[in-house]
């Protein structure tokens, strides 16, 4: 046990003594991160606080249907993190030379999976920490919270529930591991995937938001009423379901429920976090063999001689674009944490577009409408951001010790580097006109409305105001996605790390997570900004007005200078920072 300890004291120990350097660029770059960090704070307590007042002050939801909203994002949010986590463990766990070091040295295999479990989870969880502290702020603020509310969410509750999602990330890891040493690996991530989409499908099918906001309704104005009869046997037993309890209960000052539900979810998190040390302790080693014959086989199936991305094969392009296009495509192909990432994000973004895309609640004010355009708008632009993270940060720093080799070739540093932004740029500019064109479609086209019984069904053909808003949403979201994967890109050169090789970790360190803060910076102001033509033009399709053209224009200028500033600002830091020594 004391090397255990001793193990966890030198990796500490190495983070202090790279964080302690205190040359100028060193200095510059924590100051610009203490002032990224501390504004985005800010911006989400405000925030936080404002968007609760508005939807129960404003829109009238009651707290009833705020708190099952809530609960919603946190399903989505304790499936993001469980997936993370089980992708993060399989590159961590199963795939770093620090494992197979630790194997040979006298430490338990127990203590050594202890060791990257929560490695893995406090490296990724400072970010969303500090984040849930200040939106738990914000909404405590508007209700008034005493001070041990904020002690109970972030420690009794908001913690057990990110580690309960990391638990059965690695327990579900573990297994599908044991599992592969019989069934073929492929097969199993397919199965996985497969689950993981049933899962969310299901679970917005029973728990309908169209349905309850009209099962609730027609008690208005009585919203703020407790309606536990509509919520489904199934969804109670999940944890999301017991953190807005836990938050509406606290509220309405039921702290006998409130302490129920915070037992039950503290006891299930340790409950499973024992469960995963004894399959741990069982399985661990025996799947990190396992691991090695995958890894085999993996690299054996990707040789393909003839295939179109083999380099004897002639190319459109000049020698040196073709052999970097060719090198991108075999090392984000022979990185299975890459495109078994991209495979579950893509799934779970084609599952959002199903949704969006046959949306056919009937909403009556135009302020409500507006915000339901607005929320699936920058719902999508985040998807494009968080795709422009994962996968164009790492991209620069992902060289690793072949920089050098790129440095010393008969290719400039700049044709490179514009190489690998075309390629990310290139894929997420197609999939933003896609998911535009897709989540815009109840707003284009004649769709269906239901209306308060099932069978009440009526046909709306679209105003011109709605179909203008919809034709300018889907003009600026390219230009948006260039200025996202710019940032992401550019700053991924900035903030490069040639000797992390996990691309995840890569995007999860602490300029990823600035970088991140800048991009949702941005989207708030894009979503300040997107407010007044949405409300307008809802507005004017109500009362059958003519549109404002001229906030129109001043809309579209407001969206196109920042983004032209932030291409250029991030482009000329990225190339700047390539082509000094490291």
């Amino acid at each position: 046990m004391s090397t255990f300890f001793h193990i966890l004291w030198f990796k500490n120990l190495m983070f202090w003594k790279v964080s302690s350097k205190r040359d100028f660029g060193t200095v510059i770059k924590n100051l610009g991160s203490l002032v990224v960090f501390g504004s985005f704070a800010v911006g989400a307590f405000y925030f936080s606080n404002f968007i609760t007042a508005y939807l129960l002050e404003d829109v009238k939801i009651g707290l009833f249907l705020f708190h099952r909203f809530v609960g919603m994002l946190l399903f989505v949010f304790f499936v993001t993190i469980n997936l993370g986590n089980m992708v993060v463990s399989f590159s961590t766990l199963y795939r770093t030379p620090e494992v197979s070091f630790l194997l040979t040295s006298p430490v338990s295999y127990l203590n050594i999976f202890i060791i990257k479990f929560l490695d893995n989870f406090f490296y990724s969880s400072g970010t969303l920490f500090m984040v849930g502290f200040s939106v738990l702020l914000g909404y405590g603020v508007y209700f008034g919270m005493p001070w041990h509310f904020y002690v109970l969410m972030m420690f009794g509750v908001l913690v057990p529930f990110m580690f309960l999602a990391a638990c059965i990330a690695v327990i579900v890891l573990l297994l599908l591991m044991k599992l592969a040493s019989k069934v073929n690996f492929k097969l199993l991530v397919g199965g996985i995937v497969l689950f993981y989409i049933g899962q969310i499908y299901f679970y917005f099918q029973v728990s309908s938001p169209v349905h309850l906001v009209r099962e609730v309704m027609k008690y208005y104005p009585y919203v703020d009423l407790y309606f536990g009869s509509l919520d489904p046997v199934s969804v109670k037993l999940l944890p999301n379901f017991w953190v807005s309890e836990i938050m509406y209960f606290y509220v309405t000052k039921n702290f006998t429920a409130v302490t129920g539900f915070t037992a039950l979810l503290l006891l299930s998190t340790a409950g499973l976090f024992i469960i995963a040390l004894a399959i741990a302790n069982a399985f661990f080693y025996t799947t990190w063999i396992t691991s090695l014959s995958i890894k085999s086989l993996t690299v054996k199936s990707l040789e393909f001689k003839n295939s179109l991305f083999s380099f004897g094969k002639p190319s459109m392009f000049s020698s040196q674009t073709e052999v970097i296009l060719k090198k991108e495509f075999w090392q984000f192909i022979r990185e299975p944490s890459q495109w078994i990432h991209l495979a579950v994000m893509m799934a779970l973004l084609l599952i959002f577009l199903s949704s969006v895309s046959t949306l056919n609640i009937k909403l009556d004010t135009p302020e409500l409408r507006a915000v339901v355009y607005l929320v699936v708008f920058v719902f999508n632009i985040f998807l494009i951001n968080s795709l422009a993270l994962r996968f164009g940060f790492p991209m620069v720093s992902l060289e690793g010790s072949a920089y050098w080799s790129m440095r010393s070739a008969p290719i400039t540093t700049t044709k490179v580097y514009w190489i690998k932004f075309m390629i990310i740029v290139v894929f997420l500019g197609i999939l933003s006109v896609i998911i535009s064109w897709l989540s815009n479609i109840p707003y284009l086209y004649l769709r269906k409305i239901a209306g308060d019984q099932p069978w009440l069904i009526t046909y709306v053909e679209p105003s011109e105001m709605v179909k203008l808003l919809a034709y300018f949403s889907m003009i600026v979201t390219p230009l948006i996605t260039v200025t996202l994967v710019s940032l992401n890109f550019g700053l991924g050169a900035v903030y490069s790390n040639f000797v992390e090789k996990n691309p995840i970790r890569i995007a999860s360190s602490q300029g990823a997570t600035m970088t991140f803060l800048l991009s949702v910076v941005y989207l708030v102001l894009l979503l300040a900004v997107y407010y007044f033509p949405a409300t307008m033009l809802f507005t004017a399709d109500v009362k059958e007005l003519q549109p404002d053209w001229r906030m129109l224009r001043i809309v579209f200028t407001a969206i196109v200078i920042p983004s032209m500033v932030i291409i250029a600002a991030s482009h000329a830091a990225g190339i700047r920072s390539l082509k000094r020594d490291y």
